[in-house]
C-alpha cells in the first residue's frame, strides 16, 4: 500500500493540471528552473556551515568543554540544527554509531531533531520567496524558540538517564 502513495498523489496533481487544462510539463520546468535558482543562492552557505561543522566534529577543538552538563560532542549539532536538517541527521547517526541510541547524547539529539527547526534555513527560504527585507524579529523568535528547546531537552534527557 505505501508504495502506492507517491505514484498516486503525483497521478492526482497530473489529472487535476489536465482537468484544468495546464500544461503539466511546462509548469514542472518552471518548478525545477526555481528549485534550482533557490539552491543556488543557498548552496554556499549550506556547505560552509558543513565544512565548519565537519572540522568542528574531527579536530577535536571542542573536547573537554561542558556545558550546562553537556558534552562537547553534541556542540556542532546544537550549532548545525538551525541551519541544515540533512547535516543534522548525518551528526545524529554519527552519534548513534558512537554513543548508541539509548546514551545521553543519542537520546539528546533525538530530542533536538525533533523539537527544534532549521530556523535559518527555513527563514532565508521564506525571505527570498516574498521579498521581506527586515528579518530581524522571525530570526530571533525562531532562535529563541531553538535555544528554549535545547534548554528542555537537557532537562527532559537529566531526568530520563
Amino acid at each position: 500500500m505505501i508504495n502506492y502513495i507517491i505514484p498516486s498523489f503525483i497521478l492526482i496533481i497530473v489529472l487535476i493540471a489536465l482537468i484544468e487544462k495546464k500544461n503539466v510539463y511546462m509548469l514542472f520546468i518552471d518548478g525545477v528552473k526555481e528549485g534550482v535558482k533557490t539552491v543556488y543562492n543557498i548552496f554556499p552557505y549550506i556547505f560552509a556551515i558543513t565544512i565548519i561543522s565537519g572540522l568542528l566534529n574531527d579536530t577535536n577543538i571542542l573536547k573537554g568543554i561542558n556545558i550546562f552538563g553537556l558534552s562537547a560532542d553534541v556542540i556542532p549539532l546544537i550549532i548545525m540544527k538551525p541551519l541544515s536538517g540533512g547535516a543534522s541527521t548525518a551528526l545524529v547517526v554519527d552519534y548513534f554509531s558512537k554513543y548508541g541510541p539509548d546514551s545521553f547524547i543519542g537520546l539528546f539529539s533525538s530530542i533536538i531533531m525533533a523539537s527544534t527547526e532549521t530556523t535559518l534555513y527555513v527563514i532565508s527560504i521564506m525571505s527570498s520567496k516574498i521579498k521581506i527585507k527586515d528579518m530581524r524579529l522571525p530570526i530571533i523568535c525562531g532562535l529563541i524558540g531553538d535555544i528554549t528547546a535545547i534548554v528542555i531537552a537537557i532537562i527532559i534527557t537529566k531526568i530520563i538517564v
